[in-house]
């Protein structure tokens, strides 16, 4: 079937096995593509932009993913978990006189939010952080787990004393590194595995002392792909002025030029069983996925860690997921929702919900914890909930509405703040024309700066951590600011979308990340594998 997006008009087909997925599930087939349907629900979180606001149960002053110009009361993320409050007294009856989501976001923005998205007894000294949980001395991390003295960097796991790195796992002492796992003191590298003590790699895997290089495997004193010994090794990296702004810029440019002139994977994965998608590990019969790990019979999915089974559309957190479709920033334990947000652990047959826990059977409900039968935060008997709830879906359904994600009105961030801006950056009037918010006041959390950053002129300044990392790994002091130190690392990402293109060796079709605009040589995994090994 093929059908014109109800977003951006471009075409899009829907096979035989999303249509059999929708039936099981009783919802309609999609009316935006999968791109917009992706954008869509990546403007639900925002994991990295932080602001100073009261918390209006308390009046203390705390840090919250949410400004003061939220629509809805925000308590401080300790609060929100105790007792103090009840989400069931704002507990309203559903008005079959006016639209579902007029309603529901008339709901939403009377229900206290969390401040901040975390497993708030797990985290040590790690208050500046945003979707995150155990955590232990981390200051401005976004997504990310199991970490120790770790500092400005999104999506890193299991990691220790790590600055300015995205994507990383199982890694120590790394600075701005990109894709990478099981590395210790790697610089400025991207797509590698258990490498250390090395600046500049790409795509390298169990290299050491090794500077600029591209492709390669258990290498050692190598610059450029070419074979130093250790004395000849140790004097050219003496040359290169590593320590220095200006060394490190001209090495920089140099590798970029270098890694441009050799081959490049149409794709990165690994063990996967009929699986299609960058970055998509341990996966079997998932396709157009991505940043995800241990999924089956998954489509359209994006930054999950798995297990996750028999989900469409879903997007960020996993752990324990099945039969979830149309969600966002839910997981760990849930079973059967549709079109939820912000949903914690251990939710089931939920649809329509946003920032609920442990609940079962609850439809259109906001922030409620371990409820069953509720709709719209009130409660009712098993027999009274069913027959409202197929009540509402039919009066959703006969106004088209039913079977589509919440609107972009009711997304509670800016555009600019989210993992959109990220992925699919924009322009403030481009955002504007698409129907998403933008936010232009600075009121983001800011320290006392002495600094001005090279790319935006914003100032900034440098904490003692970092000050103390970089004098004890022989690294310069940056020159821009975080954020721009962020957006830089993301840029360095390939799209999150598939292009055929031909493989440059063998010309072989192929589907790839890289841009088709790129001039880099790519190849197929057959003939990649042969060039390296």
């Amino acid at each position: 079937m093929i059908k014109p997006c109800q977003n951006c008009h471009v075409a899009f087909a829907i096979d035989d096995v999303e249509s059999a997925f929708y039936q099981r599930i009783s919802v309609p087939s999609p009316v935006d593509c999968p791109k917009c349907r992706l954008v869509r629900r990546l403007t639900e979180r925002n994991s990295k932009n932080l602001f100073y606001r009261n918390c209006d149960l308390s009046g203390k002053k705390i840090v919250s993913q949410y400004s003061a110009t939220a629509p809805f009361p925000v308590y401080d993320q300790k609060i929100w978990w105790s007792d103090d409050w009840d989400a069931m007294t704002y507990g309203v009856d559903f008005d079959f006189g006016r639209p579902f989501f007029e309603q529901f976001e008339a709901l939403r923005n009377r229900v206290p939010q969390m401040s901040v998205f975390v497993i708030g007894d797990t985290l040590e000294n790690s208050d500046f952080t945003n979707c995150t949980g155990y955590l232990k001395n981390c200051y401005l991390l976004g997504e990310a787990d199991y970490d120790e003295d770790s500092y400005f960097s999104n999506r890193i796991y299991y990691c220790k004393n790590t600055f300015d790195c995205s994507t990383i796992y199982e890694s120590e002492l790394c600075y701005e590194c990109i894709d990478c796992s099981g590395c210790q003191r790697l610089k400025y590298s991207q797509d590698c595995k258990n490498c250390h003590d090395s600046y500049f790699l790409k795509d390298c895997i169990a290299c050491q002392d090794c500077i600029g290089c591209v492709n390669q495997r258990q290498k050692q004193y190598m610059i450029f792909n070419k074979q130093y010994s250790k004395e000849e090794y140790l004097a050219m990296k003496a040359d290169l002025n590593l320590e220095s702004s200006s060394g490190l810029e001209n090495l920089r440019k140099k590798c970029e030029a270098f890694f441009k002139s050799q081959p490049m994977r149409d794709l990165h994965e690994e063990q996967n069983q009929n699986s299609l998608g960058d970055h998509l590990y341990n996966s079997k019969n998932s396709s157009w996925c991505f940043d995800s790990r241990d999924l089956e019979d998954c489509k359209y999915c994006t930054r999950l860690i798995g297990p996750v089974k028999d989900c469409m559309d879903y997007t960020s957190w996993g752990s324990k997921a099945e039969l979830v479709y149309q969600c966002t920033s839910s997981g760990d334990g849930a079973y059967n929702l549709k079109f939820c947000s912000t949903c914690t652990t251990n939710n089931s047959n939920m649809e329509y919900c946003f920032s609920c826990t442990g609940c079962d059977e609850v439809f259109g409900c906001v922030g409620l914890k371990r409820k069953k039968f509720c709709i719209f935060n009130k409660q009712y008997s098993e027999e009274e909930y069913r027959v409202l709830k197929a009540k509402i879906i039919s009066q959703m359904t006969a106004s088209g509405k039913y079977g589509q994600f919440f609107p972009k009105n009711l997304s509670p961030h800016a555009y600019n703040d989210t993992l959109a801006m990220d992925l699919f950056p924009l322009s403030k009037e481009e955002v504007l024309a698409a129907g998403y918010k933008w936010r232009d006041v600075e009121d983001a959390v800011k320290s006392d700066a002495n600094l001005s950053c090279s790319d935006c002129n914003k100032s900034y300044k440098l904490i003692p951590q970092e000050i103390d990392f970089y004098a004890q790994n022989g690294i310069p002091h940056p020159q821009n600011c975080p954020l721009c130190r962020h957006k830089a690392r993301q840029k360095k990402r390939n799209q999150i979308d598939l292009a055929q293109r031909n493989c440059d060796k063998c010309s072989k079709q192929i589907m790839s990340t890289v841009d088709p605009n790129q001039t880099e040589k790519i190849f197929c995994k057959d003939c990649y594998l042969a060039e390296v090994y």
